[in-house]
């Protein structure tokens, strides 16, 4: 029996959090929403970078032609796990709320966040999709002889 769409709503969420594996193609986000609940999804480096993209720009506008100039992105592919958050969008509110929703295939998840969480999350999202920089390159020592 499909009883349809499904959506979550989690209210406003504090302690976000983003983690990868190395080597890994998925991140998880999550944090505590309202009523101290717990929350977490899987999402694809596309869906992160596309949530990290959005949060440069409303954040950082006067930077981010700059910044999003810099990082590497990831190519779209197809999701073989149907859990995955394959799509997000985040927008703000003349209030300074912050509204992301993301997607798992018909599915949907929404979490309202503060200026402060919205900067906290860019900051994760930051560190875990690009680790080493946005231009992807390693720092390499030099020998001195």
């Amino acid at each position: 029996m499909d009883t349809g769409p499904l959506s979550l709503q989690y209210g406003y969420s504090t302690d976000l959090f983003v983690s990868r594996k190395e080597n890994e193609q998925t991140l998880l986000v999550g944090g505590v929403g309202e009523g101290d609940r717990r929350w977490a999804h899987a999402m694809t480096q596309r869906a992160a970078q596309i949530l990290w993209f959005k949060l440069t720009r409303l954040l950082y506008p006067d930077k981010a032609d700059v910044v999003t100039g810099l990082a590497t992105t990831a190519p779209l592919r197809t999701v073989s796990t149907p859990n995955l958050t394959t799509h997000v969008e985040v927008v703000r509110s003349a209030q300074a709320q912050y509204t992301l929703v993301g997607w798992v295939q018909r599915d949907t998840w929404k979490v309202l966040l503060s200026e402060v969480e919205a900067r906290r999350l860019w900051a994760a999202l930051d560190t875990a999709l690009f680790p080493v920089g946005w231009e992807g390159r390693t720092t390499k020592v030099k020998r001195l002889n």
